[in-house]
């Protein structure tokens, strides 16, 4: 048998700067009991380098530990990325040197149609339906 894990989620924003103070406290405490705690990134990067097949695709795997009876997940608050944070994000990672493309806003092909499709998934509330099996989509 594994031992207990809980799995903290890494966010943007300010619930990010929580997880830096409160973290290593929770930490303390759970390795007393003998409960790890590890850290799953499910920020706005993370889901635009998952989408891009850049990194691993932790809220979808975040979706299938809800559904296990001993899954443990401490979800903080999350943003509901806009197209204009979606493209902030986008310029931050093409400047550290990951190789994906511009959002398009006005699609013109195919091509940009699928990108754009590609990338909304990662828009407005994608947390939240994956981890609460949709009972708080919001996206219309």
């Amino acid at each position: 048998m594994s031992l207990p894990k809980i799995i903290w989620s890494k966010i943007d924003e300010a619930p990010a700067l929580a997880t830096y103070s409160l973290l290593p406290i929770v930490n303390a405490f759970t390795q007393a009991a003998g409960v790890s705690v590890v850290t799953s990134d499910i920020s706005l990067a993370g889901r635009v380098l998952a989408t891009m097949g850049l990194a691993e695709d932790n809220l979808a795997e975040l979706g299938k530990v809800v559904h296990q009876p001993d899954g443990n997940i401490i979800k903080l608050p999350n943003i509901s990325a806009s197209v204009g944070q979606l493209k902030e994000c986008i310029a931050e990672l093409q400047g550290q040197g990951y190789d994906i493309p511009n959002y398009p806003e006005n699609p013109e092909n195919d091509e940009e149609k699928a990108l754009q499709a590609k990338y909304s998934t990662c828009l407005g509330s994608a947390v939240n339906p994956v981890l609460r099996e949709g009972n708080s989509d919001r996206r219309g």
